[in-house]
């Protein structure tokens, strides 16, 4: 028997090695699924009316902070650090989200007041409009859901301020996952709704 048929030389070890590496590497490189994430509504959509409206209330424009402007979802730790990861994303634009949210919302608390986006199609010149800030719009290390908002009612009739104000919801999460996550974010942008709705109806009368 020829031993040196057997023997297999350092070089050619060396290349069976470096191949068998790269058939594994593409495995490696794949792209991991992105979980995608999306705002609840917490109260039902406003019931049709043949009433006549008292007053057309308008929302927008809703703004972002520029950290907030982007797919991702945001989790703070501490003061100053931030982080996002790939893989948990908003299933949409986020901004269009509450305003959607807010729109829905809002009809519905202040039915049979028809509620509308801003700008919208024909712009009354009797009513009131809600601008909106979202300054924080996160997950925070202690487990929360934290929703910062500087809103400002306006009068449609003489573009008058009715009111400003800077609001500061924090909703406990039973869990840490983006789920919750999302939930309760949902839940404490609707406890702005309602706060939105309070002060309306407070200046109409």
């Amino acid at each position: 028997m020829n031993l040196s048929s057997t023997i297999v030389s350092p070089r050619t070890l060396f290349l069976l090695l470096a191949f068998s590496l790269l058939g594994t590497l593409p495995g490696c490189f794949q792209a991991q699924p992105a979980s995608q994430y999306t705002l609840t509504t917490e109260l039902p959509l406003p019931p049709s009316s043949n009433q006549d409206a008292p007053l057309t209330i308008l929302v927008g424009p809703v703004k972002l902070a520029s950290y907030l402007d982007q797919p991702r979802i945001v989790k703070r730790y501490g003061a100053n650090r931030i982080e996002t990861v790939t893989s948990r994303q908003w299933a949409g634009n986020l901004k269009e989200m509450i305003n959607n949210k807010l729109v829905a919302e809002l009809g519905t608390l202040s039915s049979p007041s028809p509620v509308f986006s801003f700008p919208a199609a024909i712009i009354p010149h009797q009513g009131r409009r809600v601008t909106v800030d979202i300054l924080r719009f996160e997950g925070t290390d202690d487990q929360n859901a934290t929703i910062e908002a500087r809103w400002t009612l306006i009068n449609m009739a003489d573009k008058s301020i009715l009111k400003t104000q800077t609001s500061l919801f924090q909703i406990p999460c039973p869990d840490p996952s983006y789920e919750t996550l999302a939930t309760a974010l949902s839940q404490g942008l609707t406890r702005l709704i309602q706060e939105i709705s309070q002060s309306i109806q407070v200046e109409n009368k």
